[in-house]
This record gives structure tokens, sequence and C-alpha cells, in this order.
């Protein structure tokens, strides 16, 4: 009994892979929008959260911003904020998935009128998006990124979540560890430089003996924060979670690992 349930479980995973990739298998102009936004807000290569004081303080927040008074009187630290209206949302991406970066790029494709366009400047678009799409320093590291989002559509934030701090302030409080316990280290960290920007950071694929720490065969990686980076001395702890998981059997397309 045992076995045929793993048999049905493997068939279940390969058809699903299987799906995916019929269904990315297009033309970049022929996705949907709603598609492309549920890739890059929540999907299996993008997780967004929000802590439950910001859920509850968002309405309130709302309602604020109608009677014109900021959101965001407090100053920019983050734990002002949630005295009166909660912490908002912050969504991890895995930017080194191409599934994540053709998700983003098909929605400045919608939102300049892309398939309005002649030939001619469709041409010049994507030629200004090759490299984004390409992403050259995806081979080697697992990039992934961090944004904090507004309240509501149309709403705004005071600045990016770590904005300001550095590879040192963040190096050895994050790390990305699969169902093993293998881990891997931050070595490089970009900063937002404005309150629209991501944090962005990087760790190696390989260790030194050129061991990947995701595999298809891994069950889940993690981006874990250590719980002594999220106490009160760092003023955006009340925005993050312990940790974000990614289940890796979701983000096989067909035979291939997007991430």
């Amino acid at each position: 009994m045992k076995i045929r349930i793993l048999v049905i479980s493997a068939l279940f995973c390969f058809a699903s892979s299987e799906a995916l990739a019929q269904k990315y298998d297009k033309p970049l102009n022929k996705w949907g929008k709603d598609e492309a936004l549920q890739i890059v807000n929540e999907s299996a290569w993008a997780k967004t959260y929000q802590s439950s004081s910001g859920k509850a303080g968002s309405d309130a927040g709302t309602v604020a911003r109608e009677q014109r008074q900021s959101v965001y009187s407090g100053g920019s630290d983050p734990r002002s904020v949630a005295r009166d209206f909660g912490p908002p949302p912050v969504t991890m991406r895995l930017h080194s998935s191409e599934i994540l970066r053709k998700a983003t790029v098909r929605l400045q494709q919608i939102d300049v009128g892309y398939d309005k366009m002649s030939e001619e400047d469709q041409a010049k678009f994507d030629a200004g998006r090759k490299i984004f799409l390409d992403c050259a320093i995806c081979k080697d590291y697992y990039v992934i990124t961090l944004t904090k989002a507004a309240f509501t559509k149309g709403g705004s934030v005071d600045e990016g979540v770590f904005q300001s701090m550095t590879l040192a302030d963040l190096k050895g409080n994050v790390h990305l560890e699969n169902d093993s316990g293998e881990t891997r280290e931050l070595v490089q960290f970009t900063a937002p430089k404005s309150a629209g920007d991501s944090a962005v950071f990087f760790f190696k694929r390989t260790d030194e003996s050129g061991k990947h720490l995701v595999t298809p065969d891994t069950k889940e990686i993690k981006f874990v924060f250590e719980n002594t980076f999220l106490d009160s001395r760092n003023r955006f702890s009340i925005l993050l979670p312990r940790f974000f998981d990614f289940k890796v059997s979701k983000m096989m397309v067909g035979d291939k690992l997007m991430f």
C-alpha cells in the first residue's frame, strides 16, 4: 500500500510539472496579467508575509489616509508605524528563477502597452530587458529579493527593507538552508537605495566541492533570519517572519528546476 501511494504521488508530481511546462512554454506576450501577478506575489517563487498586527492595522491605515493623515507619521522606524497601524507586508522573491523574471517582464510589457507596439518598438523593449531576463549572475548564485509593499494599491512606503544596511550588517544574520540541514551563507548584499527598491541577497549555488544546495531531490529551501537579528535592536524585525520557506517540487517545470 505504501509503495502504491508513493507511485501515485510521483505520478502526480510529474503530471503537475508537465502541466507547468505547457503553461509557460508560450511566448511571453501570451501570458495573462493575473497569472504574472500571481507568480510575483504568491507562488512557488514568491511569498508575501504580513504579521498579525499588520493585518489588523491595515484597515486603520486606510481610514487614516482617507482622513489625510500620514500612516508614517511616526517616522521611518517601522515599529512606530506598528503602534497605530501595524507593519506593512513584505514579499520575498526568488529572482534567480527564470519564471519569476519572465513574469516581472510580462507585467512591465503590460504596463507600457507592449502588445500594441510596432515590431520595431517591441524589439527595442526586448533588447532593454535582455540582460535582466538572462541574469548572468544567476548561473552561479541564488539571487533573492525582499520588498516592502504598500498597504493598498496606490499607496506608498517610507523606505525599503534594510535600507542603509550593509553586507557587514547582514552577514551571519541570514542564510539559506535545505531540508537536510545544509546551509549557504550570504556572500553579497545590495541595499535598497529608495523606498520602492528591493533588498537583494546573493548566495553561492555550490560549495567548495561543487555540490549544489538545491537540487530536484531537495524537498524544501528556507531563507532564515537568525533569532538574534530579530530582536528589538533591529528596527526592521517587526516586518519579518523567522523564515520564508519554499517547496522545491513546486519549482519544477517539466524536468527543470526553476531556481
